[in-house]
């Protein structure tokens, strides 16, 4: 996965720069350094495959001013959460691909935001044109690091993600440099099962300790982990790096790390700017402690830091 160097990530794009999982936020992140983009696998009602994170869609798109589709709002627990809104389930490709992207957060990024109602929601089949063509562009082969959003609550819905990836076209399903991720641990060992490959990335939200890390390795070829679970924090700084990587790779496991992000009230005190929280801080040298902790790859709102800080790691290239 990691043979040339560690990689640098976009999430969901360069999403710290234009609203997530559009096609202008993957460019740029390609443009801005990234080896690959990180994306969030959802399907719509039809079965098409779109890069989404929420299942719910008023955070990030523009549904809620669509008077054709409110009809469609309702109440689901999904994975424990009660959501009321829009969901990506409950909509066709077709009635889906009318809506436009908004930014997450518009307070904490406003020139993001200036991008509102310009992008459509994208599907998987034309951000995979999207990465062959910024490969060509770069002389590169790119990635794709894709993860797979709630598979029990959608198998409860009626629809079988590993059947779903099945159905696929095998330029998609197995491209070069692609990653399937998931939180969910039965999805990658079923997907192992039938055959996959591609690597498998476990991840956790919680620090895994070695008997986790040695369970992993029985079908995934890496994990992903939290910032802290690589570079704890004492006392809101920066501390030393933890055993976590060595750990893993005894394993014969990557690890990847996220989500780094540029603003202050993502980071250590210690790597602050400043007094407003949305300021930007020192996120360069963040991203320069984990590569030289030895992760594999940084997941990055902002890819043209996180490169940044990989530059400053002596004996360190692109991925």
């Amino acid at each position: 996965m990691t043979r040339t160097g560690p990689l640098v990530i976009g999430h969901r794009g360069a999403s710290g720069h234009r609203p997530e999982h559009t096609a202008a936020a993957y460019r740029l992140a390609l443009r801005l350094g990234a080896d690959s983009v990180e994306l969030d696998l959802l399907p719509t009602r039809d079965g098409v495959l779109v890069c989404r994170h929420d299942l719910e869609l008023s955070r990030t798109t523009d549904v809620a001013r669509r008077p054709e589709l409110a009809h469609l709002r309702r109440t689901l627990e999904v994975d424990g959460e009660e959501l009321t809104g829009w969901f990506v389930h409950d909509l066709t490709w077709a009635q889906l691909s009318t809506l436009r992207c908004t930014e997450r957060w518009p307070r904490k990024r406003p020139f993001s935001a200036s991008y509102d109602g310009r992008y459509p929601v994208l599907p998987f089949a034309k951000l995979c044109d999207l990465v062959d063509r910024e490969s060509e562009r770069a002389g590169r082969r790119l990635g794709v690091h894709a993860e797979l959003k709630h598979p029990d609550f959608l198998e409860s819905s009626g629809f079988c993600v590993p059947e779903l990836l099945d159905a696929l076209p095998a330029e998609q399903r197995e491209r070069p440099r692609l990653s399937w991720m998931s939180f969910d641990d039965t999805v990658l060992r079923r997907m192992a099962a039938r055959g996959t490959r591609r690597p498998l990335v476990q991840l956790y939200a919680k620090t895994p300790k070695g008997r986790h890390l040695g369970d992993a390795a029985t079908y995934a070829q890496a994990v992903g982990v939290r910032r802290k679970a690589v570079l704890p924090r004492e006392n809101g700084r920066v501390g030393r790096s933890s055993d976590l990587v060595a750990k893993a790779a005894r394993r014969g496991l990557d690890v990847l790390v996220w989500t780094h992000r540029a603003e202050n009230t993502h980071l250590p005190r210690s790597l602050r700017v400043g007094t407003s929280e949305f300021g930007h801080g020192l996120a360069a040298e963040e991203a320069r402690l984990l590569f030289e902790a030895g992760v594999s790859g940084l997941i990055s709102d902002v890819p043209d830091v996180a490169a940044l800080g990989r530059s400053k790691v002596a004996g360190t290239r692109a991925g």
